[in-house]
């Protein structure tokens, strides 16, 4: 058997498990050690392009996202790609919060700690409003254009390809390229209070 056949087993075993879990929501456990490698790779990509700090523990927020996954699995996973993207927007709604919370710390708000943050331990403040000044941007982002936000978001959180964010919104691979082209000249205009050489 060769590596596409193991891909296409993996795929329907997943789509299998998704239609199970719709009638039976205890069977979600099942899923977590095909999707396992799916979410710690959106974990460090999530990591490595909203700051990066290395005390956001990438396994430790699987975990957490997993665990609201499992609360709420909705009707609305079709396939592995949905899930990606669900278990992506997840970990995006855990980190933003993780952000909101540290900075409320750091400007005298309350104690707050995330659960899946590693103690004794902070993100630096620029990368907490880095995070949530792209946060701001996609925002802005879908009210001019819904699908190319959309797109930057499920290639910045969820590490998905441009063909699988072509799949996923039933466009060609171009149309996401033209997309993504776009969002990247935005969030850079948007986001020029952050880079290195820029003057206040």
């Amino acid at each position: 058997m060769n590596l596409d056949d193991d891909v296409a087993v993996s795929e329907n075993e997943v789509t299998r498990l998704l239609n199970e879990i719709r009638g039976s929501p205890e069977q979600f456990d099942r899923l977590m050690p095909l999707l396992y490698d799916d979410m710690k790779r959106i974990g460090r990509a999530q990591r490595r392009r909203l700051g990066g700090n290395p005390t956001l523990q990438t396994t430790a927020l699987v975990h957490e996202a997993f665990l609201k996954l499992r609360r709420n699995p909705g009707d609305e996973i079709e396939n592995r790609l949905h899930f990606q993207r669900l278990a992506a927007r997840v970990m995006r709604q855990l980190i933003l919060d993780y952000a909101r919370q540290q900075l409320a710390q750091k400007r005298g708000g309350k104690q707050v700690r995330a659960t899946w943050t590693e103690a004794d331990h902070a993100v630096e403040e620029t990368d907490l409003v880095r995070i949530l000044a792209i946060e701001k941007a996609l925002i802005d982002m879908a009210k001019h254009d819904q699908r190319m936000a959309e797109a930057m978001a499920s290639h910045l959180y969820a590490d998905l390809s441009v063909v699988e964010i072509g799949r996923l919104f039933g466009v060609s691979s171009r149309t996401i390229v033209r997309d993504l082209r776009k969002a990247r000249a935005w969030l850079r205009m948007e986001l020029r209070d952050f880079e290195p050489d820029h003057d206040d």
